[in-house]
């Protein structure tokens, strides 16, 4: 399983970029950015835990808690 950076999702604004966050937060089905399947929970016995989430596909992990803190450092309000 390969951790995904936010540099490889190409997402061009910090909206854009918060908006994916958002969506696998709140549980909404997502398409993976790479591939276009759905991801899912890493961690499927955590019941509650919506900060890991994989692509079954290509095989990409991401780690929303990462992810943010990628983007605060890159892209400030």
């Amino acid at each position: 399983m390969e951790k995904v950076m936010l540099k490889e999702l190409n997402m061009s604004t910090r909206e854009e970029s918060l908006a994916f966050l958002k969506r696998l937060w709140n549980g909404k089905e997502t398409p993976c950015p790479f591939c276009g399947s759905v991801l899912e929970p890493l961690h499927k016995k955590a019941k509650k835990s919506d900060c890991d989430w994989q692509c079954k596909s290509c095989g990409r992990v991401f780690r929303t808690l990462h992810l943010l803190d990628e983007l605060n450092e890159q892209q400030p309000e």
